[in-house]
């Protein structure tokens, strides 16, 4: 059942973000170089045990978000500071990208930033501030090591049998990341750039695919 589930959120949350494009509200890279600040980022990475339980955990979401903070600066993403968020911070930056990626984009300019991250951006004496969220899961190392272990047993015994036949399924289940991303203008108090990858079947602590993802989302300020 929990593996029914997990594939069907998947698959919910990339339908969801078919739809979703690159938006910009009177806003060019050029902007990003003169005044924005990293806001956080911001991380919920839930841990999957051998019976398929999902628990938030803290240490995971911390070495994400610290991740993301040096790929940032290694990618050269143009930020002139960065701003760290307290709980209530980050809990509004959380719900506030996940409200924007279940919205159609061309209503963004309609929406208000966030007060807490207004008052963050003001506070620190920055016009924009880059918000990244990243969801996504992990499972039991050594359960999936067990898996992929028996399906190389399975794909061994087949090969003797049936020569030329033999395929090594992965557990499709093992994780998931997602990252979204937006520009906040604490001027005009609305969202100026908003970006978000589709969900994919990846370890969202492993530096590729975090950098990837990264990539997709800011390549337009890294020209």
């Amino acid at each position: 059942m929990k593996k029914t589930l997990f594939l069907l959120v998947l698959v919910v949350l990339a339908v969801s973000s078919c739809a979703t494009a690159r938006y910009y509200g009177g806003f060019t890279p050029e902007n990003a170089r003169q005044d924005m600040a990293l806001m956080g980022p911001v991380s919920s990475i839930y841990y999957l045990d051998e019976n398929y339980n999902e628990s938030f955990n803290d240490t995971l979401s911390i070495i994400s978000e610290t991740l993301i903070t040096r790929l940032v600066d290694e990618m050269g993403v143009p930020v002139s500071g960065r701003i760290e968020l307290n709980d209530d911070e980050k809990e509004e930056a959380f719900a506030f990208l996940r409200y924007l990626y279940e919205r159609d984009w061309e209503t963004f300019d309609t929406f208000p930033i966030p007060d807490l991250l207004d008052k963050a951006l003001e506070a620190q004496g920055y016009r924009y501030g880059l918000v990244l969220v990243a969801r996504g899961m992990t499972r039991d190392a050594k359960e999936y090591a067990k898996e992929v272990a028996l399906n190389v047993l399975v794909d061994v015994a087949l090969t003797v049998l049936i020569p030329g036949t033999a395929v090594v399924p992965i557990p499709s289940d093992s994780c998931y990341s997602q990252i979204s991303a937006a520009v906040l203008d604490s001027e005009t108090d609305r969202i100026v750039f908003y970006n978000a990858t589709v969900p994919k079947e990846k370890n969202p602590l492993r530096p590729g695919t975090v950098q990837k993802q990264l990539n997709k989302l800011l390549k337009d300020f890294l020209r």
